[in-house]
């Protein structure tokens, strides 16, 4: 099935809930009112149950409990509210998918969104919440792709897990395209911003994009770093090489890589809300 003959079949693919693209269109305007996005978030009780359980776990380490929604924006901002509002409603758009073990699935998710929103931190050229998003997203194009072609990716997983190393150029050879091209093209036709276009299309090879994508490339490095670790292997481990062109385009040193906490312990307190 080729790219396009897979977005033809629309049956297969989900559709983002109303109140998720209303709020992502309604946050890109930082001079918003904070009262009309809350209401916004309440018009979805799930998704408000979501998003305060999120912004109330140790990850955003806020010090007092935030008891409504409009205290939550307040505490956070827009950029971080828009990551958890992307994130929690990506959890509910896809309920059950085939040979597709869902908890699992986000565990791997918010780690990698979780490596993606430290390592924007240190290199201060991506804003960290829009990595969080990203990084949640970035595998998003494989749920679509398990969906569609049930046998091949379940012969494929079984050789070669999506979340090892080396997945997205396996996918490029059987299919001529991985998930990173499905995640790129679903979120273009779900009319999200040009930035979470390119780099939801180019994290798999960042340095092959005419005009450097920092946040794509801060993408690749948190897959890798992912990967590494549910592979059991460390950093310099000698059959994996350190993604260097990637590293060196935002600034990341091995060094950065080597002190940052592993993927598991920056994303515990999320996991434990999918477990």
């Amino acid at each position: 099935m080729t790219l396009d003959e897979l977005f033809a079949e629309s049956h297969l693919l989900p559709t983002v809930p109303k109140v998720v693209f209303d709020l992502i269109e309604l946050l890109r305007d930082e001079d918003a009112a904070i009262p009309l996005v809350a209401r916004k978030v309440e018009l979805d009780q799930v998704l408000t149950a979501r998003v305060l359980r999120m912004a109330n776990s140790p990850y955003f380490g806020l010090r007092r409990k935030i008891m409504s929604i409009q205290d939550a924006i307040q505490m956070l901002g827009f950029s971080a509210i828009r990551s958890l509002v992307v994130s929690s409603g990506l959890t509910g758009t896809f309920q059950k998918v085939h040979g597709v073990h869902l908890p699992t699935f986000w565990s791997h998710s918010l780690r990698v969104a979780s490596v993606a929103r430290y390592l924007a931190g240190k290199t201060r050229r991506v804003d960290a919440s829009l990595a969080f998003t990203m990084g949640s997203m970035h595998a998003i194009g494989h749920l679509i792709m398990a969906g569609a072609m049930k046998e091949q990716i379940a012969e494929l997983n079984a050789a070669h897990p999506f979340d090892r190393m080396g997945r997205l150029e396996v996918e490029q050879q059987k299919f001529g395209y991985h998930y990173g091209d499905v995640g790129g093209r679903l979120a273009a036709r779900w009319e999200f911003a040009p930035e979470f276009v390119s780099a939801l299309s180019g994290f798999a090879n960042p340095m092959e994009a005419e005009h450097l994508d920092p946040l794509a490339n801060v993408l690749h490095l948190a897959v890798w770093r992912v990967a590494l670790e549910g592979e059991g292997l460390r950093i310099g481990d000698a059959q994996h090489v350190w993604p260097a062109l990637s590293a060196d385009a935002i600034g990341i040193s091995e060094d950065v890589v080597q002190e940052m906490p592993a993927p598991r312990e920056l994303a515990s307190d999320l996991e434990s809300m999918i477990a």
